[in-house]
């Protein structure tokens, strides 16, 4: 069975995911950190400056206030002008009311500075301070004081910028780089993957992958390779001994059906001795005409050419089967299986019953080691009939559809025991009686079926056995389907 599909790609790109992400995190928080501490003392240096500068005026202004001079202390907060991050500035006196104020020249809008409870407070863009002003103890008023934040801003997307920048420039460098590591990683291991897929699914050993990596990945490869010669040197021995086995079961076959091809070449040369005596009167006693002659020559000849193509079949069945499997017509398989049992059935008193489907698909495989198979299931089926009483009947069926083919022989020959139905397959198990059989022949076919890519099954039916032999079609036939009684 071939493993499930699956889409290995995704591996590989989560794993890249996996270490981008480990290589950005750490980029993003230091980012995010930096960041932080960067607005974090701009505020602090602003609050810093703003804080002398409001301790000084608080300082300067105080003679302004004890002596209620308002113009001293418009004096004094024009020295603000040099500041350009001072918006508004306002002094109030100690019952709160307005004493002086200071606006920037770039500021149309007549300032609107509200008392705040907090010391500092970020606000609308804007920062605010309130101080006190002291003498001794003596409240004499409060310092309003308002900067502009834009500068901040400009600051904090200033570093945003940056922080993008630097994060997109490493994310995608880290990508690159990862990205290459990983086709460096899933070249071999896609090339590795697809080399087993085709020894699954083939079966065969042949293939090799180029060890040219000096690293672990060659060494596995090595590894692979010498396995796969080790594998390639079993299945060439395996399929040497299968080849001697069926060799053997071919020819032991061959004997047991040694009196049915006799039988099938003493009919055309009775037919040839007849027609020639014929002849031999005729043309003895002056009577024989031209036309008679031809005629019987022909006949003559018709037998010849039957008994040399029944010779010629058993000497190819004899032979050693090629050993790249071909196309193979199962029809044709059984009627040359016929052509070698069907007159020693007859004979045997056995009624033979066939139905070949039409326009059947071929199968992958070798044509005599098929018909092997089929020959070693009506000898079996024969023998079974002939050493019991009652009907002698063997059914051949071929049937198909979309998947494949399959092969049915059906007898009456009492069927198998029950305890030994298991064991069927088996090599050199034999039901027969000691020199009646190998006990090859099952075995044999069932490993010729086996390297078809095809099963075969057996159980009992009524007063008899049925072998079912399944084999995948070469091609896929039309919509038409035909299912398997």
């Amino acid at each position: 069975m071939s493993p499930p599909k699956k889409n290995r790609s995704v591996f590989f790109y989560r794993r890249l995911i996996a270490v981008v992400a480990i290589n950005v995190l750490p980029l993003l928080v230091l980012s995010g950190l930096l960041y932080t501490y960067i607005i974090s003392d701009y505020k602090s240096n602003l609050i810093a400056m703003m804080n002398n500068q409001i301790m000084l005026l608080a300082t300067t202004s105080e003679s302004a206030l004890l002596f209620d001079d308002a113009e001293a202390g418009e004096r004094v907060l024009s020295t603000l002008e040099l500041n350009e991050t001072i918006q508004y500035t306002q002094i109030y006196n100690a019952d709160n009311q307005l004493f002086a104020q200071y606006r920037h020249p770039e500021i149309i809008n007549d300032p609107v500075i509200e008392h705040f409870d907090k010391a500092v407070e970020f606000k609308n863009n804007n920062i605010y301070l309130n101080y006190k002003i002291m003498k001794n103890g003596e409240y004499l008023g409060l310092i309003v004081m308002s900067a502009s934040t834009e500068g901040l801003a400009a600051q904090k997307d200033h570093l945003l910028m940056i922080s993008v920048l630097t994060l997109l420039g490493s994310f995608i460098l880290a990508s690159l780089l990862n990205w290459t590591l990983q086709k460096r990683l899933n070249t071999p291991i896609r090339d590795l993957i697809s080399l087993v897929h085709y020894v699954t699914e083939h079966k065969r050993y042949h293939k090799r992958l180029d060890t040219d990596q000096n690293n672990e990945f060659g060494d596995i490869i090595a590894w692979v390779n010498t396995m796969l010669d080790t594998m390639e040197l079993h299945e060439n021995e395996r399929k040497a001994s299968s080849a001697k086995i069926i060799q053997a079961s071919k020819l032991a076959t061959l004997g047991e059906m040694a009196t049915s091809v006799a039988h099938e070449l003493n009919q055309p040369l009775n037919v040839i001795r007849m027609a020639a005596d014929n002849c031999r009167r005729k043309v003895s006693t002056g009577t024989a005409d031209t036309e008679y002659l031809y005629g019987k020559l022909c006949r003559i000849e018709q037998q010849t050419v039957r008994a040399a193509a029944i010779i010629d079949h058993m000497r190819m069945f004899g032979r050693k089967a090629e050993e790249d499997p071909a196309p193979v017509d199962p029809r044709k398989v059984v009627t040359n299986s016929l052509n070698l049992m069907g007159e020693q059935l007859r004979l045997a008193g056995i009624e033979l019953v066939t139905e070949l489907a039409e326009d059947c698909p071929f199968v992958l495989g070798h044509t005599i080691q098929l018909e092997q198979v089929l020959l070693n299931l009506l000898t079996n089926a024969r023998d079974a009939i002939v050493q019991r009483e009652g009907e002698a009947k063997i059914t051949l069926q071929v049937f198909f559809d979309d998947e494949g083919v399959q092969i049915c022989t059906e007898d009456t020959g009492g069927g198998i025991p029950e305890k030994v139905l298991p064991r069927i397959f088996e090599p050199f198990f034999t039901t027969k009686e000691m020199g009646k059989g190998t006990g090859l022949g099952l075995s044999v076919g069932y490993g010729i079926i086996r390297d078809m890519n095809g099963t075969i099954v057996v159980e009992n039916i009524v007063n008899g056995a049925r072998f079912k032999i399944f084999l995948p079609s070469v091609r896929r036939i039309g919509k038409t389907k035909r299912h398997f009684p």
